[in-house]
């Protein structure tokens, strides 16, 4: 089975996330913070066989994910709901530029400009291919997640987690739902220490899709549901959607439902390539924070109000 995803989709997925990404937590100046997660994925990169895109604007790539975490921990700051919108144009793949990744910590937001809630920096790996195959902007060599210069590890079977786990479902006990798993035939990918397993079952629901990711310090995911489907538009400007999950953002005061990005201040936190996310400060302007980077969501903490004399 072809280890790729559609050009356009929407994925649902349920697993476990570290946030603090280093090789070696103990070294890093932020401990290792685990939860589980539920997450929402949009990814919209039309190739069309063209490696440089083929989007109407500009050749842009478009990833966007919600995730939930869900350990106690994270539980004060709206159900633990961090999003990051991420983009990046042919211009910019071309002069090796990643882009604006534009994090929101939900509960945060709305209070302020330089209180974490809407934060911007250029993303520190760009936006994945994870549909077909671009053009690489220094070498120009094909470049793919697992398309390109991925290992196949061969067809296995294996008890995928989660197996009893619905879109829509909250469990409070995710130990036991980690358990329940389905034997599924797979085939096995693997580049750098990441691990993509593809359905690999012709009679399976999910046969030729991603069902399975994992790697130690990258995150793990199951697959619940691919929607090989354009996203819609509002998820690159629209502040809190609809991720299908069916969890209520708790926001009393400073509720977000179908508010632009545009109508917070969003704290410009980037060093190197500032210029890229000057589009989203409205007027907060640039300031500097300790960011805890995850695999499917980051934690950006303001070292202190940025003060005009």
């Amino acid at each position: 089975m072809s280890p790729t995803f559609p050009e356009q989709f929407i994925v649902h997925q349920v697993g476990s996330d570290r946030l603090a990404r280093v090789q070696n937590a103990a070294g890093s100046a932020f401990p290792p913070l685990y939860s589980q997660i539920r997450s929402t994925l949009w990814y919209d990169f039309p190739l069309n066989g063209q490696s440089n895109g083929t989007s109407p604007d500009d050749g842009i790539s478009k990833l966007r994910h919600d995730s939930f975490y869900d350990d106690k921990l994270y539980q004060i700051l709206d159900h633990g709901l961090v999003s990051e919108i991420h983009t990046q144009t042919r211009t910019q793949r071309e002069a090796n530029i990643t882009g604006p990744m534009v994090s929101l910590m939900h509960g945060l937001l709305g209070w302020g400009g330089y209180t974490g809630g809407c934060t911007c920096l250029a993303d520190p790996v760009g936006v994945p291919v994870l549909g077909g195959i671009v053009n690489n902007a220094l070498d120009h060599k094909p470049h793919s997640a697992f398309l390109v210069d991925s290992t196949y590890m061969g067809r296995v079977k294996i008890g995928v987690e989660y197996a009893d786990f619905e879109l829509g479902d909250e469990t409070p006990n995710w130990f036991e739902a980690m358990k329940a798993k389905k034997n599924m035939t797979v085939d096995h990918y693997m580049k750098w220490f990441l691990h993509l397993f593809v359905d690999a079952d012709e009679n399976s629901p999910t046969y030729g899709q991603p069902v399975r990711f994992y790697g130690p310090y990258s995150g793990f995911a199951v697959y619940k549901k691919v929607e090989a489907t354009v996203p819609p538009a509002e998820v690159w400007d629209t502040a809190c959607v609809d991720n299908g999950w069916g969890t209520k953002e708790f926001k009393p005061f400073k509720n977000c439902n179908g508010k632009k990005l545009s109508t917070y201040k969003c704290m410009n936190v980037e060093k190197e390539h500032p210029e890229v996310c000057q589009p989203y400060e409205n007027g907060a302007g640039q300031a500097k924070a300790d960011i805890i980077h995850g695999g499917f969501g980051n934690l950006v903490l303001p070292q202190a109000e940025q003060m005009t004399v």
